[in-house]
This record gives C-alpha cells, structure tokens and sequence, in this order.
C-alpha cells in the first residue's frame, strides 16, 4: 500500500479559514486548535482500525 502524501495546514490558513467563517483567533490559539484536530483525528483512525480489526478477527 502506497503512502498518502499530505500537506499541513499552516497555522496562518487556519487562521484565514476560521476568519472566513467569522470566528478570529490568533496564530498562537490557531496553532492550538490545529494540534487538537490533528490528536482528535489520530483517535479516531485509531478507533476505526481497531473496529476493523475486531471485525476480522
């Protein structure tokens, strides 16, 4: 299986992204808000390979 080339989002598109939906913060809390997301997804791929798993077993 062929590795799944990503690209982070930067801090300051967060940034832009939450300002266009009318939510500002700054590069500091963006950051933040970027590492959390990046745990939360972690969790929940995790969760969902151990459902396979499970399934297959």
């Amino acid at each position: 299986m062929e590795a799944l080339e990503t690209e982070r989002v930067s801090a300051r598109k967060a940034m832009e992204i939450l300002k266009g939906e009318g939510l500002e913060v700054t590069e500091s809390q963006a950051s933040q808000i970027l590492q959390f997301l990046e745990k939360l997804a972690n969790i929940v791929v995790g969760q969902c390979l151990k459902g396979l798993k499970d399934d297959v077993l």
